[in-house]
């Protein structure tokens, strides 16, 4: 303690004898005490922060490594070889009326609803390093393609932790439905800005599509090997940084409880919150969902007396806010760009507030739906196998395979049925 109010101290004089600007004394000296607060918990409980770093370890190595790798890779190769490009131009009238970004915002979206936080954020900063959207529309795509993965929500969530697989249906359509409404609001956002050479009103998507795959290609100076070669790379650089994140929050969170902080936050929510009723329990799992969602969930799954309305709403509403966890990976990938982490933020907190709402919309037909459905008794033991590390990276690479080419064939498919329909038109009014 004498430690923390000496370095304290030492840096408000630093700052006062330094030409700084006031707002950035105050953040910087807001930093320092985080930080040094944090270590010197490190140092008085240091058992803990091992072995909660060793979760965080496990965490990442069994469970998001093998999950994003493939998708990792396979969305670089992807857009190296021009093929998000081609599936861009297709989808182009599609996307553009709804969420007002380029049609290339239809893979980052496919992408992040099958493999989860935080491929959207990291597909969208590349398309915008690229060129390929300008900041704009690039904010406007991260607002609704940082979204969670089915695999967690109802593998994880509704099946693992609450042994209902009716809630991981609610969870998952409230969550996505939410998304979708977000990036709908943010169409707005900037509504007045226009993107230069846009190509929206142009005729001929297919063979556009065709030739801009095939001047990707031409422009590229380097070989596919050495294309496969920066995948690899930028994909494992990327997904090391998300694991450094993973073990700081996982060590974080643990310190944060054994310090009696999450308890203290906690007895605030339910005190200003006092008109939803909420007991110290789900107030415990709201602060630690605000921090890291699995943690959230999982404390939530443990409370006895909490309603299901209340569990879908509660879980749906952390699984879209995302923790400062998923923030933190976010903001580390965004650094890179000129997109604003506030605003992304801002959208997390909106997406969600709108997917706790629709859960209200959504309970009363899933409820119907599994109530024609005879569920087995001990149907949460029914998987008694934990799936191995190889069979879980095959999973996800089978998974990317099949996303990829479907929504080629979807893109080329609606391309076909609106040439069919433009010619259709010209003949009757012929």
């Amino acid at each position: 303690m004498i430690l923390l109010i000496l370095i304290i101290v030492l840096t408000c004089i630093y700052y006062i004898l330094k030409n700084t600007p006031l707002l950035y004394k105050i953040k910087h000296i807001c930093l320092v005490c985080i930080v040094s607060f944090l270590v010197l918990s490190i140092i008085k409980y240091p058992q803990q922060a091992f072995e909660a770093a060793k979760l965080g370890i496990n965490t990442w190595f069994n469970v998001v490594f093998p999950a994003l790798l493939p998708f990792f890779i396979g969305a670089e190769l992807l857009i190296g070889l021009g093929v998000v490009n081609f599936i861009g131009i297709l989808l182009e009238p599609i996307i553009r009326p709804i969420f007002n970004v380029p049609g290339e915002g239809s893979f980052v979206l496919a992408m992040s609803i099958t493999s989860g936080y935080p491929i959207g954020v990291k597909l969208a900063t590349q398309l915008r390093n690229k060129g390929i959207f300008s900041r704009i529309e690039t904010q406007r795509l991260i607002s609704f393609c940082s979204t969670s993965g089915p695999l967690f929500m109802i593998g994880a969530v509704s099946i693992g932790m609450f042994h209902n697989l009716q809630l991981g249906t609610t969870i998952a359509l409230s969550h996505y439905l939410g998304a979708i409404t977000t990036g709908i609001l943010f169409r707005f956002y900037k509504f007045k800005h226009k993107r230069k050479n846009s190509t929206k009103k142009q005729k001929g998507y297919i063979k556009r599509a065709f030739c801009e795959m095939f001047k990707v290609v031409q422009n590229k100076e380097s070989t596919f090997g050495a294309l496969l070669g920066t995948s690899v790379k930028n994909s494992m650089e990327t997904l090391f940084i998300i694991g450094g994140f993973i073990i700081l929050f996982s060590v974080i969170i643990q310190l944060l409880t054994i310090i009696g902080l999450i308890d203290i936050f906690s007895n605030y929510i339910q005190k200003y919150l006092y008109i939803f009723h909420l007991d110290a329990s789900i107030c415990r799992a709201i602060v630690s969902g605000i921090f890291e969602i699995t943690m959230g969930c999982k404390l939530l799954s443990e409370i006895s007396n909490i309603s299901f309305i209340q569990q879908a709403v509660l879980a749906t509403m952390i699984i879209s806010w995302s923790g400062f966890s998923i923030h933190a990976q976010a903001s580390s990938l965004l650094s890179k760009t000129d997109i604003s982490t506030g605003i992304y933020i801002f959208s997390k907190f909106l997406h969600a507030i709108l997917s706790g709402f629709f859960v209200f919309l959504i309970v009363p037909i899933t409820h119907s739906i599994f109530s024609h459905i005879n569920t087995p008794v001990f149907f949460q033991y029914s998987i008694k196998t934990t799936p191995t590390w190889t069979s879980k990276i095959l999973f996800s690479s089978k998974l990317f395979m099949i996303m990829t080419i479907s929504i080629i064939v979807i893109s080329i498919v609606l391309q076909i049925m609106f040439l069919l329909a433009h010619t259709l038109s010209k003949i009757n009014k012929k």
